[in-house]
């Protein structure tokens, strides 16, 4: 049995600075609130997560787009 099975030592996510999350939802208060999904390198966003999967949507300095 293994004891390092953290998710926090494991988990490829938690190394990369320059990644995509989501969905994140917007707050109640806004209206007609969505959910979107945000490149953490160039803080950009869409609603549409395939949208952060190309190269263009992404800063000319962003550090995802070599994951496109």
């Amino acid at each position: 049995m293994s004891t390092s099975n953290s998710t926090a030592e494991n988990s490829i996510a938690s190394e990369q600075t320059h990644r995509i999350t989501g969905p994140h939802a917007e707050p109640p208060t806004v209206a007609n609130a969505t959910t979107y999904w945000r490149c953490e390198s160039c803080e950009r966003e869409s609603i549409r997560e395939q949208d952060l999967h190309r190269e263009t949507f992404h800063a000319d300095e962003c550090e995802v787009i070599d994951q496109c």
